[in-house]
């Protein structure tokens, strides 16, 4: 019998500061984050946090995307009452780590490579390497905090937050972990204004004219960074702990879409199967939606291929059924989709929809029910997450009230 998975802590570190906090008072309010980049705009996280309880010498030695993830993990693992080495207080069941990434080990090889070119390889420092790889955040945070389980690290371009918490969710779902942290971390760096310049794929005006996701004017996205964890266990297990579930996971589905390799799905359908497999496994009527935590980022491609996906997938349903996406106030990023999981799973469970930030002019052409302007204070029963990366991922989570599937 499959477990239920329930989602009992979370974490961020956001361009609105550290903590959960600070991310969901700036969501709900609409705000964005952009501030100009040589060529563009992005959301940064301005101040990456200070050692806090982590040892200043250990502290030292991690990379910046590996210090952002440490501040998260550490801040889901508190917020669903583990204690700070990560070990469970009772039970034989370690728990697991799975993280998405786009950039992770970027800065690290970035310096690497330049050492490396303008002063020859015996002047490039060996306390990079460990950290030029995507998987050095995931094995880090793992290191600090304890955690024996299982330790992956997912790269599947703009979903890769939303697969990792998808994989984790079935892990534990299936009973090969009993809990797992999950979710992602990527940084920015100023090489990525060169190569999306030349793809002409970013918004590169000023930030306060950046018109939004779903924008009637929208002009491409806006890069973001950042840190976003959950904390996934069998509704058993929070149970027995005597932990209370924020949401549940009720289903999620994985899917890929033929297209090219820097562009969005050219076709609706595998997005549109995605979205009808994750609701098939949560047994979820498209109707009984409390509103779709959409993938879209300000891309004319991106934002038009998921609204007719929508439409493919809930159908009539569609109309009525309130659309957002968290990038127009965090940017688009690997972790972008994990935010956008944390703050659904929070919805859920304090009733409230987050707005589309920077959106002011709707493309009514898409045929959606936009939020926008403010926050709707409603019931929330269940949300669809969607990520679509450009390469042709595609995935898509569930959640719903805890015990109510």
């Amino acid at each position: 019998m499959s477990a239920r998975v329930v989602i009992t802590g979370g974490g961020a570190v956001s361009p609105f500061g550290p903590g959960v906090a600070a991310l969901m008072v700036g969501v709900m309010a609409g705000r964005t984050c952009l501030e100009r980049t040589v060529r563009a705009c992005a959301a940064r996280v301005r101040e990456t946090p200070g050692p806090g309880s982590f040892h200043p010498n250990v502290w030292r030695r991690l990379d910046r995307c590996s210090r952002l993830a440490a501040v998260a993990a550490q801040e889901a693992l508190a917020a669903a009452g583990y204690r700070e080495s990560g070990r469970p207080p009772a039970g034989p069941a370690d728990l697991g780590l799975v993280m998405g990434t786009v950039s992770a080990g970027v800065e690290p090889l970035r310096a690497s490579l330049t050492t490396r070119y303008l002063e020859g390889p015996e002047s490039v420092s060996p306390m990079l390497f460990p950290f030029t790889v995507p998987n050095a955040p995931a094995s880090q945070c793992s290191i600090l905090f304890g955690l024996r389980g299982p330790n992956l690290t997912l790269c599947a371009m703009e979903a890769s937050g939303l697969a990792a918490i998808a994989t984790a969710a079935d892990l534990v779902r299936d009973g090969v972990l009993e809990a797992a942290l999950a979710g992602g971390a990527d940084e920015w760096i100023e090489e990525f204004d060169r190569a999306w310049d030349r793809l002409h794929s970013t918004y590169r005006g000023e930030p306060a004219g950046f018109p939004g996701p779903f924008s009637r004017g929208r002009r491409g996205f806006t890069p973001g960074e950042g840190a976003f964890f959950v904390v996934l266990e069998s509704a058993e297990r929070a149970r027995a702990r005597g932990v209370a579930a924020w949401a549940e996971v009720a289903g999620g589905s994985l899917t890929h879409a033929a297209g090219p390799a820097q562009g969005w799905p050219r076709a609706p359908d595998e997005p549109a199967e995605a979205f009808r497999l994750a609701l098939s496994q949560a047994g979820v009527r498209p109707g009984d939606l409390g509103y779709v935590a959409a993938s879209a980022n300000g891309s004319r491609a991106l934002d038009a291929i998921e609204a007719r996906a929508l439409g493919l997938a809930l159908g009539g349903d569609l109309r009525r059924i309130p659309v957002t996406s968290v990038k127009g106030a965090v940017g688009e990023s690997g972790s972008a989709s994990a935010c956008a999981t944390l703050v659904a799973a929070l919805s859920v469970r304090d009733g409230s929809i987050p707005p589309v930030a920077g959106l002011t002019d709707p493309d009514t052409a898409l045929g959606l029910d936009l939020v926008m302007g403010a926050a709707r204070p409603v019931p929330v029963p269940s949300v669809l997450v969607s990520a679509l990366g450009s390469g042709g991922s595609c995935a898509a989570l569930v959640l719903a009230r805890a015990g109510s599937s």
